[in-house]
């Protein structure tokens, strides 16, 4: 018995300690505790007008406009681009919002800066099958006035989307523009007879110059 009178306290006390470890008084939601996690809500973003925006040079360019939300709270965004309305090209203006925890997010619109006004009925959208292998496809398609974007302008096995832009519907200009493979810039055909649209592209950060790349419209 008198081993059994030594054990119980023991025991008792193993358990008040046991108990007393799982019931902290510190609140479950602070910073503090190690192994506690918390929910952040990432900035979202409501842009008006398009992504893709075309003037023609010497125009004006005004800002359609964004905005940036936490969990339906608007945030501060900060802009950075500039367009030069003065010189065509592509610009690309940048917006970026952080959360209260500190995590940014960012989207961009895309400003083409033309020569001048595209002819009345100019549309070169489609399905596009690369010349050589009809396996590989890439769509074109019109997101504003002369101004396309492209899925891939260089080959199936390696994919370069681009924007260019074409005012009549048979030249094409391929204003600098960075890439996964850097800085790309060229000039384009469009045959309105055969249908076939090719990319002269040259890579400057891979040393590759005026590269033609011939697709066939479907």
């Amino acid at each position: 018995m008198m081993n059994m009178k030594r054990i119980i306290p023991i025991l008792m006390l193993s358990l008040v300690a046991v108990f007393t470890a799982c019931n902290k008084d510190t609140p479950h939601n602070t910073d503090s505790q190690v192994g506690i996690s918390r929910v952040t809500h990432f900035p979202t973003f409501t842009m008006t007008g398009s992504q893709y925006v075309s003037l023609v040079q010497g125009t004006p360019y005004t800002e359609p406009g964004i905005k940036a939300f936490e969990n339906g709270t608007e945030i501060p965004v900060t802009t950075t681009g500039t367009v030069n309305v003065n010189t065509p090209g592509i610009y690309v203006l940048n917006y970026t919002a952080t959360n209260k925890d500190g995590y940014p997010a960012s989207t961009s619109r895309t400003v083409v800066v033309l020569s001048g006004h595209e002819n009345p009925g100019v549309n070169l959208s489609g399905k596009y099958a690369y010349v050589g292998s009809s396996v590989y496809l890439s769509t074109v398609t019109k997101v504003a006035e002369g101004t396309y974007t492209t899925d891939n302008a260089w080959s199936g096995a390696t994919i370069i989307p681009i924007v260019f832009t074409s005012l009549n519907g048979t030249t094409l200009s391929i204003p600098s523009q960075q890439t996964a493979f850097g800085e790309a810039h060229g000039t384009g055909t469009f045959n309105t007879v055969t249908g076939r649209l090719v990319y002269t592209l040259t890579l400057t950060n891979q040393n590759i110059s005026n590269s033609n790349r011939t697709w066939q419209k479907q």
